[in-house]
């Protein structure tokens, strides 16, 4: 796991694509993230966990793909998103707002704040999800080691952590086109809708340059997580693993 800081403004470049992230992600993932998104919340709720933080919740598909899955559960959990950018939480209250109004669905809280100090207790939830956010929290950031730590001690002893993250495709041919599309295209593409192409050449690197689904487990593993369930998609560009805290 590499120690290098960003040298990338996070809070800035989220700040500025938050209105346009939904519309980049659907056309950077050919309109697959949804259904990856409904696969790891099943995982999730495989559980039926009391309490569920969607760490890194962004504009909040996540969380809100957990609260229209748990609205069929008898035991509603309660459900907690975290992010640092109060632009992209704007986003996902006024989502989750527009939803309400046309069907229930059960409720979420949004708030702001810092991976690396939580404000939570220790041990007080039973399930942790972080889709498309565990690399801005591991990879080249010295702080890496301070987020998985928090997260291992906000996650009850056996509580579950289900992570969706991007992933480096172990077969050469696909790697070769994956790595084209997110050297040539993506950043450009997304520049282009969003108006800032700094924020998707950072994102498509990193994208590229990730870990494989192996490489991830063994990170967690060292972390405190053990790896239950692992699954790839999208031809290995995406991994989706179920982990479990020690």
């Amino acid at each position: 796991m590499k120690g290098t800081q960003k040298d990338f403004p996070l809070h800035s470049f989220y700040g500025d694509i938050y209105s346009t992230y939904d519309r980049v992600n659907r056309v950077f993932t050919f309109g697959r993230d949804k259904s990856w998104r409904r696969k790891a919340a099943r995982e999730l709720l495989k559980a039926e966990p009391d309490r569920v933080l969607d760490l890194c919740t962004g504009t909040g598909d996540f969380a809100l793909e957990l609260a229209r899955q748990s609205s069929r559960l008898s035991n509603e959990p309660e459900l907690t998103g975290f992010d640092f950018s109060s632009d992209m939480l704007m986003e996902a209250r006024r989502k989750q707002e527009e939803i309400q109004k046309k069907k229930r669905h059960a409720e979420i809280s949004f708030e702001e704040g810092d991976a690396g100090e939580m404000p939570f207790e220790d041990a007080c939830f039973d399930s942790m999800g972080i889709t498309f956010g565990i690399r801005n929290l591991v990879y080249e950031n010295s702080n890496a080691l301070k987020h998985l730590g928090e997260m291992a001690r906000v996650l009850r002893p056996g509580g579950q952590l289900v992570v969706l993250e991007s992933s480096k495709p172990l077969s050469p041919l696909w790697r070769v086109f994956n790595n084209f599309y997110l050297r040539f295209i993506l950043p450009y593409l997304g520049g282009l809708i969003s108006g800032n192409l700094k924020a998707y050449q950072y994102l498509a690197s990193s994208s590229k340059n990730y870990y494989t689904m192996e490489e991830m487990g063994k990170i967690l593993d060292v972390a405190g997580f053990q790896l239950i369930r692992s699954r790839s998609l999208f031809l290995g560009s995406v991994m989706l693993l179920v982990l479990e805290k020690r």
